[in-house]
């Protein structure tokens, strides 16, 4: 049986605890493992980061180049909006591709950004 692929967005994000090289890479290759195992994902179109201002040590898109050997894909990195009590130190991610799935991926102190208040 064929999949329906469709073109989506799947959104995801992550928490640091710390702006650290090595804390930001892991997470962001948590993140990038979630998404991808949760999803039924048939070609990646672009990926959009997104960072809060607290974040500088790495830009995330070099993590998936140089980590995961994503050198085909295009990404772009932004600052975050900042806005009164926005949550600090989170990377949010917007995957844009062809998928039979759309399931959204929400880890550490991220996963607040889905909860009702």
């Amino acid at each position: 049986m064929e999949e329906d692929y469709k073109i989506v967005g799947i959104r995801g994000a992550t928490s640091l605890k710390e702006d650290h090289p090595l804390e930001l890479t892991e997470k962001v290759i948590e993140l990038w493992n979630e998404i991808i195992s949760k999803n039924k994902i048939n070609r990646i179109i672009s990926v959009i980061f997104s960072l809060t201002p607290d974040i500088r040590s790495l830009n995330p898109a070099t993590i998936l180049r140089e980590k995961l050997d994503l050198n085909n894909v295009p990404f772009m990195c932004l600052e975050e909006a900042s806005f009164k009590d926005s949550p600090k130190k989170i990377i949010r991610v917007l995957v844009i591709c062809e998928s039979s799935t759309q399931y959204f991926v929400y880890l550490h102190d991220a996963k607040n950004l889905r909860t009702k208040k």
